[in-house]
């Protein structure tokens, strides 16, 4: 299944938001959070989500695979590590 909602990531990091793509065709779902105004917000990516803070990863087939599985004690390391910043 497909996510709901998908923003745009990939290509790399600094780049235009016009050159960014919501899919990268490789297959991946990302979870990552991103710093907004109004505080820290998590988003559904299936491109790479440079400059944002990647905190789960898995092929688009095995999603509800891999939060059965996921090490949440993880999440307080990840949120505050940038990717490609």
């Amino acid at each position: 299944k497909k996510p709901t909602v998908v923003i745009k990531g990939g290509v790399g990091p600094s780049v235009d938001e016009m050159q960014k793509v919501v899919d990268d065709g490789k297959g991946w779902v990302w979870v990552a959070a991103d710093m907004t105004p109004g505080g820290l917000a998590i988003g559904t990516y299936t491109s790479v989500p440079f400059g944002k803070r990647p905190l789960l990863v898995a092929k688009q087939g095995a999603v509800d695979e891999m939060l059965s599985k996921v090490n949440w004690s993880l999440m307080d390391k990840r949120i505050d590590t940038t990717m490609g910043g």
